[in-house]
């Protein structure tokens, strides 16, 4: 009877020690989460003053750096670029969003855009690999599927530019990518 109430003992005190250590871990979390909000707030409070050279401070010296408000940060380095003279290494930036973004439809917009960076620089073959993440289902389809029309062209593929401004023109009739579309082909046939 002894042995009984010693196992169910080191059973309940194993129960015990198993969900203390479960709730000090998610008060831990949850608390490093707290701060790092704060942190965030900080950057962007900064950035709407227009402290640029302060903000960029607090994001190199943030912990968040390589937490969830990582890819956040790293947006506010593209932003902090285009309104700041000191150049960042803007493909860099956008590949380390992207292999830190969970939310489906942020790393749709931020693939279309590593992709226009990459035909910027002429890697026209890694951006239409990059565009043929982006799905149907995408909000920016339609505008990737411009960019993608644009990329065919310039590459001599004008079979292919076709197809795709003619099913960007039949889903998006009537809109502004339609017109696009129709603009890009007669460009695409005027030359």
């Amino acid at each position: 009877m002894r042995d009984i109430f010693i196992r169910l003992g080191g059973l309940v005190t194993l129960i015990i020690l198993l969900v203390g250590g479960f709730l000090f871990w998610d008060h831990y979390r949850n608390k490093k989460l707290q701060e790092l909000s704060y942190e965030e707030y900080e950057v962007s409070k900064l950035m709407q003053a227009g402290n640029y050279l302060k903000a960029r401070e607090l994001i190199k010296s943030t912990s968040s750096k390589e937490g969830p408000f990582k890819p956040l940060l790293l947006s506010y380095e593209l932003y902090m670029e285009v309104h700041w003279e000191e150049k960042i290494d803007e493909g860099k930036v956008l590949a380390e969003i992207l292999k830190n973004l969970k939310d489906r439809d942020l790393f749709a917009f931020y693939r279309e855009r590593y992709a226009y960076y990459l035909f910027k620089q002429g890697k026209h073959q890694e951006a239409l690999r990059e565009l043929e993440g982006v799905k149907e289902t995408d909000f920016n389809y339609m505008s990737a599927m411009l960019l993608k029309a644009q990329i065919l062209q310039k590459n001599g593929k004008i079979k292919e530019a076709k197809e795709a401004l003619k099913k960007l023109r039949e889903q998006g009739s009537e809109t502004y990518f339609a017109n696009m579309a129709q603009a890009l082909e007669l460009m695409g046939e005027s030359k």
